[in-house]
């Protein structure tokens, strides 16, 4: 196709929506579909002609409607990317013309097709941000309250020495099936299921009615479930379960002492070598949530200073994200996909999807206003630590990400991280609260 033989019109429909109308001449239509003859003559098994002997006219009879088809996809293919490439475009969205003009020989192929992309501006004022986040301070009584946690978790369950109701602390081994409005709930069924009573982890009033329950004992358990219950299905309503007890054990909580310490592995010797790791990773984890602070104020100031159009079909891929993540989440509770209304959590987690791919947005544009790129090395040494740390070889992890296509996706990530490290690092950061932004009138 001869350089700028195509014709391209460009309408914007919006900050982030382009309708291209595209014509290719009849001539490098004719070229093309005369071409398509040729290659197909070569191969073309007809009765009564030999293999490449088979006159236009007979393989026009035949095949008309195949080298139409192949012709009119080369055709987009060669043109659309052409027309992108003259007006300096890059489409984070395009709606493939469905379905494509027929191609014919001695005619001009016209097609539009629309497209989403990225708006154009330019971000100010993201360098010395004023930021504010408390100091990472570790007090005795914080280390003495995860060490009460460690001891607890290893806690052995054993039956009481004399057969007992439930009470406070117990762990119940029960079935249950919920019922709402009368009939059974779907994925409101669970056998041999432990819950401790006490703890909330499953439903305080649930697990409270629970106690003075003996071993065999059926009982029926009406509860208001909260809004944020694990279950969405459930989640808001008044519901009853049908449970049966199985088994009553108790914990048998461990000393906390060097004995203790030494069975818990790690190469700890004594109970100050546990407290010190237990302080350690306090530490650690606050200042991860030291960082996410900082990085969140980071967004929302951005965010109320730059106000712009999102596309679309990003802020659909980021709800598609976030559900898959919700449903891993969920899936530990025994729900399943087919149970999920798929339409209503999209909806409910648009507001975060949107906000997630404006933040991707602007990440991006800071970068590329910085000049920040991420090289191979910087991606293999991810894939590395990814290895490392999930005990697999790296050729293993290198060979799933590319074969996945992922590995612009793992750079696009390692330069939004370093995007953001370059704006903490420049931001002022202090211990004093941090007073909400003001958005941009």
């Amino acid at each position: 196709m001869t350089q700028n033989a195509v014709k391209v019109e460009v309408e914007d429909l919006s900050e982030v929506k382009r309708k291209l109308r595209i014509e290719v001449p009849s001539t490098e239509v004719t070229e093309e579909v005369d071409r398509a003859y040729r290659q197909l003559g070569k191969s073309a098994k007809v009765k009564g002609f030999r293999p490449g002997k088979v006159p236009r006219s007979i393989l026009e009879m035949y095949y008309r409607k195949q080298i139409e088809e192949e012709v009119s996809d080369a055709l987009v293919r060669r043109s659309l990317s052409e027309a992108l490439k003259e007006k300096d475009l890059e489409p984070v969205h395009l709606s493939w013309p469905e379905p494509p003009p027929a191609a014919v020989a001695g005619e001009d192929y016209r097609y539009s097709v629309e497209l989403e992309v990225t708006p154009k501006f330019d971000v100010g004022d993201y360098l010395g941000l004023d930021l504010a986040a408390p100091e990472v301070e570790v007090t005795d009584s914080e280390v003495e309250a995860r060490l009460e946690e460690v001891r607890q978790q290893n806690a052995l369950l054993k039956p009481p020495v004399e057969s007992r109701p439930a009470r406070e602390g117990d762990f119940v081994v029960h079935d249950y099936q919920a019922y709402f409005a009368g009939q059974p709930a779907e994925a409101g069924k669970a056998e041999g299921t432990y819950v401790e009573i006490g703890s909330g982890k499953f439903n305080a009033d649930f697990e409270n009615q629970l106690i003075g329950l003996t071993e065999g004992a059926e009982s029926r358990i009406a509860v208001d479930l909260p809004d944020d219950f694990a279950n969405p299905l459930l989640a808001g309503k008044s519901v009853e379960f049908q449970v049966k007890i199985h088994e009553v054990k108790e914990k048998v909580v461990p000393d906390l002492d060097d004995t203790f310490a030494k069975g818990l592995g790690c190469n700890f010797q004594t109970l100050s070598d546990l407290r010190e790791a237990v302080r350690l990773d306090i530490i650690k984890g606050k200042e991860r949530e030291r960082q996410a602070v900082l990085e969140n104020q980071v967004q929302d100031q951005l965010l109320a200073r730059h106000p712009f159009e999102v596309p679309p079909s990003l802020i659909q891929q980021e709800q598609e994200s976030l559900f898959r993540e919700q449903w891993e989440r969920l899936s530990q509770y025994g729900v399943k996909p087919e149970q999920m209304d798929h339409t209503k959590m999209l909806e409910a987690i648009k507001p975060m999807a949107e906000r997630r791919a404006r933040v991707n947005i602007l990440l991006d544009r800071i970068a590329e206003q910085e000049g920040l790129t991420v090289d191979d090395a910087e991606a293999d040494a991810t894939l590395a630590r990814i290895a490392v740390h999930n005990g697999r070889d790296v050729t293993e992890v290198r060979k799933f990400y590319q074969e996945r296509e992922l590995m612009g996706t793992l750079k696009q990530q390692l330069r939004a991280e370093k995007t953001m490290k370059l704006l903490l690092d420049k931001a002022k950061v202090s211990t004093a609260p941090q007073a909400a932004p003001e958005a941009n009138e």
